[in-house]
């Protein structure tokens, strides 16, 4: 094997793990799958290959709970994340007590479920009464829905993973492997050469763990899974020793470059379109086939050449406007439509917002 020289350790550095999870990757997809718009080509051909009662069914299971991230936790404990028909199995497999033990994101303890037999509102009062000490995103979803007849619950969801395995999801691993394997070959430098509280800092923003949950167990491990189709950079849950860090693995490094040079392009932007003056030029332009002298500017907005000016060399510094000249000396301002167009797919990026 290579020999790794971990140069920089810290007591958090020992409780990380690096690791692919196709479990993960599929119940998060199908997230994606709910978004009409600027659909990708997976996405495209999801909608051509899988049959039509499915789709039907995701909006049912998925919309309601959170887009399917009340569901997150159930693969937690699962203990083959490259075995995706082994997790519907397991899924179906599940003791009703076990399945809402996940789905309340354990806040409740299997016991605390039990004493309440499952009924409704017993367990909202309960999740409740804990709200304040530990957001559960679950209380906005229908509980009742589940908690009238959890079994039958549990297989729907695991059938509908496993139609969209067996008919689509497996045959996109090949591809998107070698995204998550990058992920974190880069995120394992991060370890070796700073250690585990700078990648906890790096990935997630965070500079400390969140407390332990219950208090009196302590995390042994902290788990960075790459996922293609997050919608989010990162999700992350805990509890019962574990931290779960579900990351972007298109945020490389050089990712994270092109978002910075995305950021500065998207302010130069919209500063160059908050002036009014600015914005009448913009119009003039396009409304003159595209380009126009500086002179035809300044008669048609009764304004100074040297204040035209000022405003077309803003303009053309934010990209907005590009500047020819045919003759060497009659000066050309030819309006940059892409600049205005890809704006709002540049600013979605840049907040990490996907569709």
């Amino acid at each position: 094997m290579p020999l790794q020289v971990i140069e920089t350790a810290d007591p958090l550095t020992d409780l990380v793990r690096l690791q692919t999870s196709p479990v993960y990757e599929m119940i998060i997809s199908l997230q994606k799958l709910l978004r009409l718009s600027r659909q990708e080509d997976w996405t495209r051909a999801a909608r051509e290959i899988l049959p039509s009662g499915f789709w039907g069914e995701l909006a049912d299971l998925y919309e309601p709970f959170g887009n399917g991230s009340v569901f997150f936790e159930l693969a937690i404990d699962y203990p083959d994340h490259d075995d995706l028909v082994g997790f519907a199995d397991y899924v179906r497999g599940l003791d009703p007590i076990s399945f809402m033990f996940y789905i309340v994101g354990r806040i409740l303890t299997r016991e605390e479920l039990a004493a309440t037999e499952l009924e409704t509102e017993a367990v909202i009062d309960r999740l409740t009464e804990l709200n304040s000490r530990f957001s559960c995103h679950c209380l906005d979803s229908p509980l009742d829905e589940i908690l009238t007849d959890v079994p039958a619950f549990q297989n729907r969801l695991a059938d509908l993973w496993q139609t969209y395995s067996e008919a689509f999801f497996a045959s996109l691993i090949e591809e998107w492997q070698p995204h998550w394997e990058r992920a974190l070959n880069e995120k394992a430098g991060i370890l070796y050469r700073d250690g585990g509280q700078a990648l906890l800092e790096h990935v997630t923003g965070r500079q400390e763990l969140p407390d332990p949950l219950p208090p009196d167990q302590p995390v042994t491990e902290v788990v960075f899974t790459p996922v293609y189709t997050i919608p989010y950079p990162v999700y992350m849950f805990y509890g019962y020793g574990n931290v779960t860090v579900l990351f972007d693995s298109q945020r490389t490094e050089n990712r994270r470059t092109e978002i910075e040079r995305t950021r500065q392009e998207v302010i130069a932007v919209l500063k160059a379109l908050s002036d009014n003056t600015r914005l009448d030029i913009l119009r003039l332009i396009y409304h003159h086939g595209g380009e126009m002298h500086g002179k035809q500017i300044a008669a048609k907005l009764k304004l100074s050449a040297s204040a035209v000016s000022r405003q077309l060399g803003q303009l053309k510094e934010a990209g907005l406007i590009a500047e020819e000249s045919q003759d060497n000396r009659t000066i050309t301002y030819r309006l940059q439509r892409d600049v205005i167009t890809t704006l709002p797919d540049k600013l979605m990026d840049y907040l990490g917002i996907k569709y």
